[in-house]
């Protein structure tokens, strides 16, 4: 549920902080003598919850926060919103207890303005919030892998694998004379190992051996990996080139999708929560560059 909260929570902050500091501007462009009533209706219904909306703001930020990839605590934009969202309710809250102290409201407009400048910075660092069918797409992908997860996963039996070993080759060994029980217990738990862990590729993709380079877009177009396959195995998978924005987010994708893709033998593996958009620009340019791999049997798509 990591990215369904994460991206949830960050819709909510940038709604939360529209109408928060709409507010003021609708009462500029409303001034005068000709006042629309209808914008000042909708005027008057934000005031009456404005304090609401500040503390909602403060609560689904933090939310976002602990859920992204980086730590609240630490220095970045998004950090720094929260921060000014909480400024701001003291400001609020000061023009209360101390009226005629200070002049509350017009630190509380600057900071509106810094929280703007800060939210659009981090939207910009970030890449922009996700759209509706990815989020979708990739919410459904990561409630797929929970119930995976919950249930267990079934992989190719040493059974099974050898039920698909060639008939000829089966019948060849049913004939060849007895070796030492621990040199056969031996050959039979590497053949195995190997069988299994080539059979894990979704249990009927045949692929060529090579190296292969796919191209997708992540966070940035043009997301290039080279995927080498031996022996119907993936061995190695690695990006060499992107565009992608902050170090801080698509760092750990890179780091870890391509290590994970390799280990579990599928390019279909868990995103990296605060890196949604590069996790799957990765396994989508996996999948690209095997296409000219495959022998038999058909690809996933993401």
């Amino acid at each position: 549920m990591t990215i369904i909260i994460n991206v949830l929570t960050a819709w909510l902050s940038v709604i939360f902080a529209f109408l928060l500091t709409i507010i003021y501007l609708l009462r500029i462009i409303n001034k005068g003598k000709r006042k629309n009533k209808f914008i000042a209706r909708i005027n008057r219904n934000l005031r009456n919850s404005h304090k609401t909306m500040g503390i909602a703001f403060v609560i689904s930020a933090c939310v976002h926060g602990f859920f992204s990839s980086g730590t609240i605590l630490s220095f970045n934009f998004g950090t720094l919103c929260m921060v000014m969202g909480v400024l701001l309710g003291l400001t609020y809250m000061l023009r209360k207890l101390l009226p005629g102290k200070c002049t509350w409201i017009k630190p509380h407009r600057w900071l509106t303005a810094v929280l703007i400048v800060f939210l659009g910075i981090h939207l910009w660092e970030v890449g922009g919030i996700m759209g509706p069918e990815f989020f979708f797409k990739c919410s459904l992908r990561e409630v797929e892998t929970s119930v995976a997860k919950l249930y267990g996963t079934e992989t190719v039996s040493a059974t099974a694998a050898k039920d698909q070993t060639d008939p000829v080759t089966a019948e060849n060994a049913s004939t060849a004379p007895p070796e030492s029980s621990s040199t056969m217990t031996t050959d039979t738990a590497v053949t195995d190992t190997v069988l299994t862990k080539a059979n894990l590729f979704l249990g009927s993709v045949d692929l060529k051996d090579g190296t292969y380079t796919g191209v997708a877009e992540g966070y940035g177009p043009e997301l290039t990996v080279c995927v080498t396959v031996a022996e119907n195995v993936i061995t190695d998978v690695l990006v060499v080139s992107h565009n992608e924005n902050n170090v801080k987010y698509y760092g750990k994708a890179i780091d870890a999708v391509p290590a994970a893709i390799v280990a579990a033998q599928t390019p279909l593996v868990d995103t990296i929560s605060g890196a949604t958009y590069t996790s799957n620009g990765i396994m989508q340019a996996v999948i690209n560059g095997l296409e000219p791999a495959v022998i038999s049997g058909t690809l996933p798509s993401l």
